[in-house]
């Protein structure tokens, strides 16, 4: 039965399109559910999509032709952006201005997850900072790679922590807008390697911490501003090269975990990196709103990038 409704429904979208044969779709998120079913129908009749979805960063959006998140068309080169800050001549430390404007995410769901500043002796505390992500969000269920869950990451996150040197710990926060609590389950598991911190805010967490170990969320993206190294368990568009640590299993975790302090990353390609993002990829929401950026400025941003990649 759910089959055929989805049929259905692919068919109804194929048809409206047919019926305005010169429409784009401009579509949220659009990659899964009956979302993904309109994507596929315009895909099929070669329309061009637009995929929109709140950018990691403040005030802006991501617009991008090919998907959103990890299925972004960010390159996965360096050369790229190594060649795009010096052909566009920004001051390689101008992104930073952004950072000063991300806030902590509210808690709209939960009021046990609260945003308060860090108490004066986290300073002395040496860990690793785990922010857990959205139950069954497409990051996890789509671009969780190994991960398959929260709750299976939060298993992976404890047995992993036992290879922490003694005096370190990872330190857990839930997600504020997750529905689902998992304070009872990590409550359960915490130990001295193994810690939840629902109270401290996320960016005082972030600053404090040695690293940030996530799936792929934008926490770690906004580690960057605190010149931290970031631990990717799943597939994220900004963990390529040498900007953060891929890990491709537990074993791979633990192994990792043993020796926190040798956690490293390329301060000139996240110049780099960050730069394209804040210059050029994610465009300002009022930008979008007031009609100064459309989609002929999407296209125009894909026709310098293609050049840009042409000569690598």
């Amino acid at each position: 039965m759910k089959w055929a409704s989805l049929a259905r429904r692919y068919r109804g979208y194929k048809a409206l399109l047919q019926h305005y044969p010169s429409a784009s779709v401009v579509i949220w998120n659009g990659i899964k559910g009956q979302r993904s079913l309109l994507v596929h129908a315009a895909r099929e009749l070669g329309r061009e999509v637009f995929y929109f979805e709140e950018a990691p960063l403040p005030k802006r959006l991501t617009i991008d032709r090919s998907g959103v998140n990890f299925g972004s068309s960010l390159p996965r080169d360096p050369a790229f952006y190594t060649a795009w800050l010096k052909a566009c001549g920004v001051d390689p430390e101008a992104w930073r201005d952004v950072g000063r404007q991300i806030v902590p995410r509210p808690s709209d769901k939960r009021d046990d997850i609260r945003s308060e500043n860090a108490p004066s002796e986290l300073a002395q505390e040496r860990f690793i900072f785990c922010p857990l992500q959205v139950p069954r969000d497409s990051q996890i269920t789509i671009y969780g790679d190994w991960i398959k869950s929260v709750e299976e990451m939060i298993d992976h996150l404890k047995a992993a922590s036992q290879h922490l040197p003694d005096g370190w710990h990872l330190r857990i926060k839930e997600h504020p807008s997750s529905k689902i609590s998992f304070f009872d389950k990590l409550s359960a598991l915490e130990s001295d390697k193994f810690r939840v911190d629902n109270v401290t805010n996320t960016m005082d967490q972030i600053a404090l911490s040695h690293a940030v170990l996530n799936v792929n969320s934008s926490v770690g993206l906004q580690a960057f501003f605190f010149n931290k190294p970031v631990i990717v368990l799943g597939q994220a568009f900004y963990c390529f090269d040498k900007l953060a640590t891929k890990v491709n299993g537990l074993s791979d975790l633990a192994d990792i975990l043993t020796k926190p302090e040798d956690l490293t990353f390329s301060q000139n390609l996240r110049n780099a990196f960050m730069s394209y993002l804040c210059e050029d990829y994610y465009p300002m929401e009022q930008d979008v709103l007031d009609g100064t950026y459309g989609p002929e400025q999407v296209r125009q941003r894909d026709r310098d990038r293609d050049a840009i990649l042409a000569t690598l």
